[in-house]
């Protein structure tokens, strides 16, 4: 599951090329959902994100944690745009939740002001663009609109 998330934060990074300063960080869903001084800090670090990747590996049983953790986030300002990546379900198992996520994690991408887009998970060999380019030139379209500095916050994967 590293590895595909790292894939696509890779392919982001190479979209945005030299426009976007690109970083990232993965968190397990435990360590968000603690109530302490850690998982406040993360959460602050994900709702500063310009795109938020969510990594639903299993789609045999419903994620309600990951779903109420993206409702507590904070929506981005109406003057940003943000994504919401889902990455979903494996090769052998895409049907049982399938409806369920992806109606949350769009309602969650509309609370929070950003974009929702999906892939299956275990699908990266092919060139990203097909599926990544339009949502990225659109945020770094919007980015330089409103004469932000073209510094994205990094990209986080929760999985």
């Amino acid at each position: 599951m590293c590895r595909r998330v790292k894939w696509i934060a890779n392919a982001i990074a190479r979209l945005a090329g030299h426009r976007w300063q690109c970083t990232s960080e993965m968190w397990k869903l435990d360590l968000l959902t603690n109530n302490g001084a850690m998982g406040k800090i993360l959460a602050d670090d994900a709702a500063r994100a310009d795109v938020l990747i969510a990594v639903v590996g299993s789609l045999a049983r419903r994620q309600p944690e990951l779903m109420n953790w993206l409702a507590g986030l904070p929506p981005l300002t109406p003057d940003r745009y943000g994504i919401l990546v889902g990455l979903l379900g494996d090769d052998d198992d895409k049907g049982q939740e399938l409806d369920w996520t992806a109606k949350q994690l769009i309602h969650r991408a509309q609370e929070s002001n950003r974009k929702f887009i999906w892939h299956w998970m275990g699908h990266h060999d092919a060139d990203p663009s097909d599926w990544l380019d339009e949502s990225i030139q659109t945020l770094l379209g919007r980015k330089q609109s409103v004469l932000q500095p073209i510094l994205a916050r990094e990209p986080v994967a929760v999985v």
